[in-house]
């Protein structure tokens, strides 16, 4: 059986102000991989995972999530309202939660397939209800987010996430706003979506999740890939000097 390819980069550029950021990232992931991101701060990982779903357009190469091209169509380049149903097969969670202050838990949650996907308001309360149990906050469904921890926010967020029903779930430093305590909680769940069989993307510097759970650790820096490893022989047998240089300083 051929596993699918959910996620195939050529080639994707992208610059700043006459500053190229990306210079020329290839990058295949298969269904139920799960690759783990790391590089120096500036090296363009971030910039990477934002071209993936179109919330930065490349300015050359392609992104492709299950055969689509992201952000073109037959005729070329695609309006903004037809890239974002493109971005529904991609879930994405932040850094900083992004959760909405007057929303619960709970209508945080099912506020995705309400609003976007036309999910009637009952029938998306109670899947997400469940995705909030999944996540292990089957108690804070009636808490605001100034009522829970950093833990429990992430914890929603991918839940929110979750909702979409996505393909792909795209991390951007999940854990590196929590307090070093609430940050197992987070790891917990993702492990969890692995062993599920989610496709995962994750930039993060959180070496055990790299053991624990990681397929493949994927090393970018100065736009390029570095380094494309299973993470027993990335931090054993690193071929190149700069992802040596990087691993003597981080571990």
């Amino acid at each position: 059986m051929t596993i699918e390819t959910v996620v195939e980069a050529r080639q994707v550029r992208k610059a700043y102000g006459g500053v190229e950021v990306l210079k020329g990232i290839d990058l295949t992931v298969r269904q139920g991989e799960v690759v783990l991101v790391l590089g120096p701060s500036g090296g363009g990982k971030s910039t990477f995972l934002r071209t993936l779903n179109h919330l930065e357009a490349p300015d050359s190469g392609t992104v492709s999530i299950c055969g689509e091209r992201i952000g073109y169509g037959e005729r070329g380049a695609l309006r903004e309202s037809r890239i974002a149903v493109q971005r529904r097969r991609t879930g994405m969670v932040f850094q900083q939660f992004n959760l909405f202050p007057n929303m619960t838990a709970l209508d945080n949650v099912a506020a995705g397939p309400v609003h976007v996907n036309g999910v009637p308001k009952a029938k998306a309360r109670a899947a997400a209800r469940d995705l909030l149990t999944m996540v292990g906050l089957a108690d804070k469904t009636g808490s605001y987010p100034a009522q829970l921890s950093g833990g429990q926010q992430q914890r929603v967020a991918i839940a929110r996430a979750l909702a979409m029903r996505p393909e792909l779930l795209l991390f951007d430093e999940p854990t590196s706003a929590l307090d070093p305590e609430m940050v197992g909680e987070v790891l917990d769940v993702m492990v969890r979506l692995r062993e599920e069989g989610m496709t995962m993307i994750v930039v993060s510097h959180e070496m055990g999740f790299a053991r624990a759970a990681a397929d493949r650790v994927v090393f970018i820096s100065d736009g390029l890939v570095v380094e494309d490893k299973a993470p027993d022989l990335f931090f054993s047998a690193p071929e190149h000097e700069r992802t040596r240089q990087f691993l003597d300083r981080i571990l």
